[in-house]
């Protein structure tokens, strides 16, 4: 075998296991990223969500779209049934204001808020 053969099959080789590599056991993450939708308290309110999953259970971001904006306190996710709890306070503040409550399905969450005021949020991942 020459040495330009063993080179192009050195490559291929090492290319192949690395694809195969990223390919098996990815699993994708349904929370990190930016979600937008609408907080629904009295009226509807455009709100956007950065948010962060740490592959387990805990959800970490920040909220804006209302007159301040909000830090996810504590936040759960459950990826097994979708349950997503995340518990809301202004910034600067370790006191929660809103607990939003709802399930993720297919890139879209839903549920209720409750806290200083009631009420229901609707968000979608971009």
């Amino acid at each position: 075998m020459t040495r330009r053969t063993l080179l192009w099959v050195c490559c291929v080789l090492v290319s192949a296991s690395s694809v195969l590599a990223q390919s098996r056991g990815v699993k994708t993450d349904a929370i990190s990223g930016t979600w937008t939708g609408e907080l629904i308290v009295n009226r509807s309110r455009p709100i956007t969500l950065q948010l962060k999953f740490d592959g387990t259970r805990k959800v970490t971001g920040t909220l804006t779209g209302l007159p301040n904006p909000a830090d996810v306190k504590a936040g759960t996710f459950d990826p097994k049934t979708g349950a997503l709890k995340l518990e809301l306070g202004m910034q600067g503040d370790p006191a929660v204001l809103l607990v939003f409550a709802g399930k993720v399905v297919d890139g879209k969450a839903a549920g209720t808020v409750t806290g200083e005021d009631t009420g229901e949020f609707k968000i979608a991942k971009k």
